[in-house]
C-alpha cells in the first residue's frame, strides 16, 4: 500500500487503483475488496464499489468458520497465513460507504437497508459485551439522520443510541445539534416522558427549543428549508508498522525452553510478553549480556500503531451566507489504535511462543550436530536455524490502509432552491462541492475526501 497511499496523497486515484491491483490482487481477497471498493467510491463507480464491499461483507461472515489448519499453522510461521480479518470499526464503515453508494445511485431505499444493517451490528457488538469503542456515537447518529426520510420511529431509536454512546464514554454532552433531533422527534412522536427527561439533561437549549415547538404547533424554526449535512474524510489512516526486536532470555530460561514442553512454552511466552509489554527489556544491549546472565538474545517481529496523516486542522461548509464549522466526529486512526492495543499482549505472547519453539528445536539441532561433527558443526546449524527463525517471522502488519484518520461533520439549515456547496479549509485553498437542489423539509448527505 506504500505506493497506493502515495498516488493518494496526490489525489489520483487512476494511479492509486493501478498500484493497488499491481501489489494488492491475489494476496489477500478480502483486504483487496475493502481497499479497491473504497478507491471505486472516490472514482465516482458506487455500482462497483458495493459489488466489491459486498464481497467483503460475504467474506467476513465465511471467517466465522475459519480453517483450523491455518491455525494451527500460525502458531509455527506466523500470523500472515491466516485470513485477514476486519479489526475495530472497520466492518462498520462498510456499511457507512455502501449507503453513500446507494444515495449517490439514486436509491434511497437501498441506503436505508445499510443505515439498518449498521444499526444491527452495532446492536451485536454490544450484545457481545464488546469495548465501548466499538460502539462510537457517530455510526448510530448517521444512521438517524438517514433513516428519519423513511421512519421517525427508527431514526428517533438511532439517535437515542448515539446520544446513550456520548455519554458512556464520557464525552460530555451530545452534539447540540443531536439534541435538537431528540426533542423535535420526541415532540412528533409524543414521547412527553423524554421530553421531561431531556428538559433535564440539557437545561436551556432544551427548554428553548421545546417551547419554539410548542410554539409554532410543532414545527421546527425554518421547517419550510432544507437540510444538508456535510462530511469530511481527512487525511489517511495510521497504519501499523513493523519493528525488529531482540528478546533477551536468562540461563535459566533457557534451560527450560530446552527440557521443557510445549506447556512451558506457552507460559513462559505469556510471562516475556507482559514483561516486554512493561518496557522490563528497554535498554538490553549484546554487550550487557554476559553480566546479566543472558544466554540468548531472541530476534522477533513485532507490529507497532503508526501516526495518522491529517491533511488539515479546520473545515467549514459554507452555503450562501450561512456557514457552520465543522467537528471531527469520527477519529478512525484513534479508535483503530484501541482495537490495535486491545489485542498486543495476544501478539506478544503468540509471537514470543513461536520464537521460543523454534529457538528450543534449534538448540536441539545444536546439540545433535555437535554430537555428529564437533563444536564448528553445532555452531553452523545454530546459526542456520536462527536465520530460519529470522526470515520466517514477520508481524502482521496488515490493515485497511485506504481509510481516512477521521471524519468531520457539519450541518446547515438553507432555504430551498439550487445551492452552492463550499468547504473552507485552514492553509488550503477552498473547495467547491458543486450545487445541490435543496427542498423544503429535505435532508441532503454529503460527503468529501481530502487526502
Amino acid at each position: 500500500m506504500h505506493d497506493v497511499r502515495a498516488a493518494l496523497r496526490h489525489h489520483d486515484l487512476e494511479e492509486a487503483r493501478a498500484r493497488l491491483a499491481e501489489a494488492g490482487r491475489g494476496t489477500d481477497d478480502l483486504l483487496f475488496a475493502l481497499e479497491d471498493g473504497l478507491l471505486l467510491y472516490y472514482a465516482g463507480d458506487p455500482e462497483l464499489s458495493n459489488d466489491r464491499f459486498e464481497f467483503a461483507e460475504r467474506r467476513v461472515d465465511d471467517l466465522y468458520t475459519e480453517s483450523i489448519t491455518r491455525a494451527v499453522l500460525s502458531l509455527v510461521s506466523s500470523d500472515l497465513v491466516l485470513r485477514f480479518e476486519p479489526r475495530g470499526i472497520e466492518n462498520f464503515l462498510v456499511n457507512y460507504y455502501r449507503a453513500f453508494n446507494y444515495l449517490e445511485l439514486g436509491e434511497p431505499e437501498e441506503a436505508w437497508v445499510e443505515w439498518r444493517k449498521l444499526g444491527w451490528k452495532l446492536q451485536f457488538s454490544r450484545e457481545q459485551g464488546d469495548a465501548l469503542y466499538l460502539d462510537p456515537p457517530f455510526f448510530s447518529y448517521v444512521a438517524g439522520l438517514g433513516l428519519e426520510a423513511d421512519d421517525p420511529n427508527d431514526a428517533y431509536i438511532a439517535f437515542r443510541r448515539a446520544e446513550a454512546s456520548y455519554r458512556e464514554r464520557g464525552a460530555g454532552a451530545p452534539p447540540p445539534e443531536l439534541i435538537d433531533d431528540l426533542i423535535r422527534l420526541a415532540h412528533d412522536l409524543g414521547f412527553s416522558d423524554h421530553l421531561e427527561l431531556y428538559l433535564t439533561c440539557y437545561g436551556e437549549r432544551a427548554a428553548a427549543l421545546d417551547q419554539a415547538l410548542v410554539s409554532a404547533g410543532g414545527r421546527a424554526a425554518r421547517a419550510d428549508w432544507g437540510e444538508l449535512v456535510v462530511f469530511v474524510e481527512d487525511g489517511l489512516v495510521a497504519p501499523i508498522e513493523e519493528v525488529q526486536v531482540q528478546l533477551p532470555i536468562t540461563r535459566g530460561r533457557a534451560e527450560l525452553v530446552a527440557s521443557g514442553g510445549e506447556g512451558a512454552h506457552l507460559d513462559l511466552a505469556a510471562i516475556l510478553a507482559r514483561e516486554y509489554a512493561e518496557g522490563r527489556f528497554a535498554g538490553i544491549e549484546p554487550r550487557y549480556a554476559r553480566r546479566r546472565g543472558i544466554a540468548y538474545l531472541m530476534p522477533i517481529s513485532l507490529p507497532v500503531f503508526g501516526l495518522g496523516q491529517a491533511a488539515f486542522g479546520r473545515v467549514a461548509a459554507v452555503v450562501g451566507n450561512d456557514t457552520a464549522a465543522a467537528w471531527p466526529a469520527l477519529q478512525v486512526s484513534a479508535l483503530q489504535q484501541l482495537a490495535f492495543q486491545d489485542r498486543l499482549l495476544g501478539i506478544y505472547a503468540k509471537t514470543i511462543a513461536r520464537a521460543l519453539v523454534k529457538y528450543a528445536a534449534a538448540a536441539k539441532l545444536r546439540e545433535e550436530a555437535e554430537e555428529e561433527g564437533g563444536e564448528t558443526a553445532g555452531d553452523v546449524v545454530g546459526i542456520l536455524a536462527n536465520l530460519v527463525n529470522v526470515i520466517t517471522e514477520r508481524a502482521d502488519t496488515r490493515a485497511w490502509l485506504g481509510l481516512p484518520h477521521r471524519i468531520w461533520m457539519a450541518r446547515l439549515r438553507v432555504p430551498p432552491g439550487r445551492r452552492e456547496v463550499r468547504l473552507l479549509f485552514d492553509g488550503r485553498e477552498a473547495v467547491t462541492l458543486g450545487e445541490v437542489e435543496v427542498t423544503p423539509g429535505d435532508r441532503q448527505l454529503l460527503s468529501y475526501r481530502v487526502f
